[in-house]
């Protein structure tokens, strides 16, 4: 039987709560396919940095990268500090979120079946920030290299599914002329 280590990073706020519902899911799944699953704690969030002055340590990067896999419940204040960093640290660079009506469930849309692939690395999630004047000014970074992967990405996966294998590209070029 395959063992599979699975950090997981129980947050802050709703984050235990969440964690014991899917952790009592992962057991499910262990009894019902004949997994091993290994759960590890990789310590981040709000209570973290409050207690060792860092939002992320090491250690718990440590722990993720000796894992098949991270799980990660919502975490507080610092959320900037965790999420930022692993998606650099781990080159999580598409953010995936498919949406599709299900039978039975009321819905405004249906017949929805799409997934949303958006750019995570670059643009405002830079956090490139500074204030001036009284207000605060938010830098945007965009490389046509991440351009290009998450485009990739994005086609990839509409060529992988059975149906509607469209891609759109939402976009502001009419006003942003040099980074959209």
């Amino acid at each position: 039987m395959t063992r599979y280590r699975i950090a997981l990073i129980e947050g802050d706020g709703i984050g235990p709560e969440v964690t014991r519902a899917a952790l009592s899911i992962l057991e499910a799944l262990e009894a019902e396919f004949g997994l091993s699953l290994e759960i590890r704690p990789a310590l981040a969030g709000d209570s973290c940095l409050q207690k060792g002055g860092v939002a992320l340590p090491e250690e718990s990067i440590s722990v993720i990268r000796r894992s098949d896999s991270c799980l990660k419940a919502p975490v507080g204040e610092s959320a900037a500090d965790v999420v930022v960093r692993l998606r650099r640290d781990f080159d999580l660079y598409a953010n995936i979120r498919p949406a599709k009506g299900l039978p039975g469930v009321r819905s405004l849309a249906p017949g929805a079946d799409l997934v949303i692939v958006r750019e995570n690395t670059e643009d405002l999630y830079k956090g490139m920030e500074f204030e001036i004047d009284g207000g605060a000014v938010a830098l945007r970074l965009i490389t046509r290299r991440a351009s290009e992967r998450i485009a990739e990405r994005a086609f990839g996966l509409a060529e992988s599914r059975k149906k509607g294998r469209k891609v759109v590209a939402v976009h502001k070029a009419n006003v942003l002329r040099k980074s959209d």
